[in-house]
C-alpha cells in the first residue's frame, strides 16, 4: 500500500510539474501618454520614480527606443498593428488604422484569438487628452475580451486649470488623494480584475468578504495611463517634490537655429515667447505627473506580488513616445529631435531578464513580435519589428538594424508672420498642404529630411554632438554619410 502511495504521489507530481511548465505566461501591458525618458533609470536623478527603479531591476532597459511617430494616434496604431504608419495610414489624430487595414490583427488581438483573456483599461489606441477620458476612443472592440474608461476628477475639475503659458501646457496642483484621479482608478481597476481572477478574498458589495474562484485562462491586461500628457494635474504633494525655483532650465545656443529647417520646428518661436518662470513651472507639473504615474506603478508591481503572479507574468512597460521641455525651444511632441523620438521601454521577463541595460537602438514595431516569440504564438508574418528576445537574453547581443519616425506637418492658412506656420495638430485630408519628415537612427547618428528633402535635411553625430546643436547634413566632408543614411531611409521605411 506504501508503494502504491509513493508511485501515486510521484505521478501526481510529475502531472503538477507538466502543468506548471505548459502554463502561459500572463502579459502586463502598461503605457504612459507622452512620457520622456527623463527617469532616473533612463540618467535624470532629479526625477523621482523609485517604482520604474523597482520594474528596472526586473527586466531590460532599452536606452535607445524609439517611436515611429512622435504623436499618439500613428505611434499606437503602429505598435499595437507592428506596422509603420505609412501601411496603417495614420499621421495625425482623425484616422484609425481599420480604415486601411481593415483585416489587421493587432497584439492584444493575437493573444485574445490564442484563448488569453484581454483586458483594455484606459487609453491604449488614441484618445483625446483630456477630451476623451471616460470615453473608449479610436478603440479597436475586435482586440479586447473587455473594457474599461475610468474617469476621475482630473477630468470634472479642468476648469480650475492654470493657463498661463498654454503652448508649455496648462497645469493644476489638485488638493485630493491618488485614488481620486484617473489613473489611479485605472491602477485599482486592475488590481481589482487581478484579485479576482486569482482567487483572493475581495470585498463583498453585501458586505463582509467573498472568495473568488482562479481563473486558468492566461491574461493580457493592458492599463494606459493618461499622464504626463497635458493638462498636467496631480495631487500637490506631487508639485511640492519639485520647487519650482530648482527647476534648471535647458540651455540652448542662441544661434541654435540657424543651421536647421524651420519645418523641424513645431513651437514657434522657440518657447513661444515664455518667461522663464513659466517654463519652470510646466517642468514642475510635468514632472509632478511623472511621479504620480511612478505610484501607479508601484501598485500594480505590489498587486502582482501580493497575487503571487511576479514569476509568471511578462511586464511591459512603453510610451507612446518622448517629449520636449524646452530643448531647443520646443515643448511638448511633433518634432523629430531625440527628445521627441525617443521614450522609455522596459521589458521584464521571470527567469529572463535580470536588471540589465541594452544601447541596442531597437523600435516600437518590436515589441509585437517579441511578445509574440515569448509567448510562442503566431503572429503575422509581415510585420516589419524584429524580436527583441536576444536582447532579453543578452543586452550585448549582435544587433544592427535601425529606427524610423515620421511626422506630418500641415500648413496653417491662418498662421501670422513670426509663428509657425504649422498646425497644432496635423491634418492630412484637410485642403492644406501637409508635408512629411522622415528621420533614420543608428547606432552613431540621426539623418532627418523634410518634405524629401526640399524642406532641408537634418544630419547629427551624437558622439560629438549628444544635445543636436550641429547640423551636419549640408557638410561636404559628410556628403557619402548623408548619401548612405538617405538611402537607408528612402529604402525601408515605406512597408
Amino acid at each position: 500500500m506504501k508503494k502504491l502511495i509513493l508511485f501515486l504521489v510521484l505521478v501526481l507530481s510529475t502531472n503538477l510539474m507538466m502543468f506548471a511548465q505548459q502554463k502561459k505566461m500572463n502579459v502586463l501591458f502598461i503605457a504612459s501618454d507622452d512620457l520622456s525618458y527623463d527617469l532616473n533609470t533612463f540618467g535624470n536623478p532629479s526625477v523621482h520614480t523609485p517604482n520604474f527603479d523597482r520594474l528596472a531591476e526586473r527586466g531590460v532597459v532599452f536606452e535607445n527606443a524609439y517611436c515611429q511617430a512622435p504623436l499618439c494616434a500613428p505611434s499606437r496604431a503602429s505598435l499595437m498593428t507592428g506596422y509603420y504608419p505609412d501601411k496603417t495610414g495614420v499621421y495625425d489624430l482623425f484616422p484609425t488604422f481599420r480604415d486601411a487595414l481593415p483585416n489587421a490583427v493587432t497584439l492584444a488581438q493575437m493573444f485574445r484569438n490564442n484563448d488569453y483573456f484581454t483586458c483594455r483599461i484606459g487609453k491604449i489606441f488614441h484618445q483625446g487628452v483630456p477630451s476623451g477620458i471616460g470615453q473608449p476612443g479610436h478603440d479597436d472592440p475586435a482586440s479586447w475580451t473587455t473594457t474599461y474608461n475610468p474617469i476621475g476628477k482630473d477630468k470634472t475639475d479642468e476648469y480650475k486649470l492654470v493657463a498661463d503659458a498654454p503652448m508649455l501646457g496648462n497645469y493644476l496642483a489638485m488638493d485630493c488623494t491618488d485614488d481620486e484621479l484617473t489613473d489611479a482608478i485605472s491602477a485599482n481597476v486592475a488590481l481589482s480584475i487581478l484579485r479576482q481572477r486569482t482567487g483572493n478574498a475581495k470585498a463583498s458589495a453585501y458586505g463582509g468578504y467573498m472568495q473568488g474562484r482562479p481563473d486558468p485562462q492566461p491574461f493580457f491586461m493592458a492599463v494606459g495611463f493618461y499622464r504626463p500628457h497635458i493638462p498636467y494635474m496631480a495631487p500637490k504633494k506631487y508639485f511640492d517634490m519639485y520647487p519650482w525655483k530648482d527647476i534648471k532650465l535647458h540651455e540652448n545656443p542662441g544661434n541654435d537655429w540657424e543651421n536647421k529647417p524651420g519645418a523641424a520646428a513645431w513651437i514657434w518661436p522657440p518657447n513661444a515667447g515664455s518667461t522663464e518662470e513659466q517654463q519652470k513651472k510646466a517642468i514642475q507639473a510635468y514632472y509632478a505627473c511623472v511621479s504620480f504615474v511612478d505610484a501607479q506603478i508601484g501598485k500594480l508591481l505590489d498587486g502582482l506580488e501580493e497575487f503571487g503572479l511576479l514569476d509568471n507574468t511578462i511586464i511591459v512597460f512603453w510610451s507612446d513616445h518622448g517629449y520636449n521641455l524646452g530643448e531647443h525651444g520646443q515643448w511638448q511632441k511633433q518634432t523629430l529631435f531625440e527628445k521627441s523620438s525617443k521614450e522609455p521601454l522596459i521589458i521584464s521577463v521571470p527567469g529572463i531578464t535580470k536588471g540589465t541595460r541594452t544601447q541596442a537602438i531597437v523600435q516600437m514595431v518590436d515589441i509585437y513580435p517579441t511578445l509574440a516569440a515569448l509567448t510562442g504564438l503566431d503572429a503575422p508574418d509581415d510585420l516589419v519589428g524584429h524580436s527583441l528576445v536576444p536582447l532579453l537574453k543578452n543586452p550585448d547581443a549582435e544587433w544592427d538594424y535601425p529606427a524610423f519616425t515620421i511626422q506630418a506637418r500641415t500648413v496653417n492658412p491662418r498662421a501670422r508672420e513670426g509663428q509657425s506656420k504649422y498646425s497644432f495638430n496635423p491634418n492630412v485630408a484637410s485642403d492644406n498642404p501637409t508635408i512629411f519628415g522622415r528621420s533614420v537612427r543608428v547606432k552613431r547618428y540621426r539623418y532627418t529630411e523634410w518634405d524629401e528633402g526640399r524642406l532641408g535635411a537634418e544630419l547629427y553625430d551624437y558622439e560629438k554632438d549628444p544635445k543636436e546643436f550641429s547640423n551636419l547634413a549640408n557638410n561636404p566632408e559628410d556628403k557619402d554619410l548623408v548619401k548612405k543614411l538617405s538611402d537607408l531611409l528612402h529604402k525601408d521605411f515605406s512597408k
